[in-house]
């Protein structure tokens, strides 16, 4: 029995998004960055062709340390992203079905004092 993949057509479009520097939902990644002898593990994003630093979590002596560093907090970035979108694909589809989030209703307004008894003191605690 041969059984093979089916690999959907990709444009040019779709290989470029795919690209490994995209792998968060703002567009920025975690990586390691030498500057001297230290290497810095950094948050960027490529905006116009040139690379904004918008992040820093610290120096490391070896680079292997740094890229662990890095890998971790795009996997906890990451991860954190999936769990936004599917959070909000849910109440979606929650509230499409008719099954979302009742409306909270607004709270009661105390009567003004003038509409109070006129044995209810308010500036006397109880006993």
């Amino acid at each position: 029995m041969d059984v093979r993949l089916k690999w959907p057509a990709l444009s040019v479009y779709s290989l470029v998004s795919m690209a490994y520097r995209n792998y968060t939902a703002d567009g920025s990644y975690w990586t390691v960055r030498k500057q001297g002898s230290v290497y810095w593990v950094a948050r960027m994003r490529r905006v116009n062709g040139s690379y904004e630093w918008l992040d820093t979590w610290g120096g490391y002596e070896r680079a292997g340390a740094a890229a662990g560093a890095a890998a971790q907090l795009a996997y906890n970035q990451a991860r954190e992203d999936v769990l936004k979108e599917l959070v909000g694909n849910l109440h979606t589809a929650l509230d499409r079905a008719g099954l979302g989030a009742l409306p909270t209703p607004a709270p009661v307004k105390p009567p003004a004092r003038s509409e109070l008894p006129a044995a209810v003191d308010l500036d006397d605690p109880e006993d």
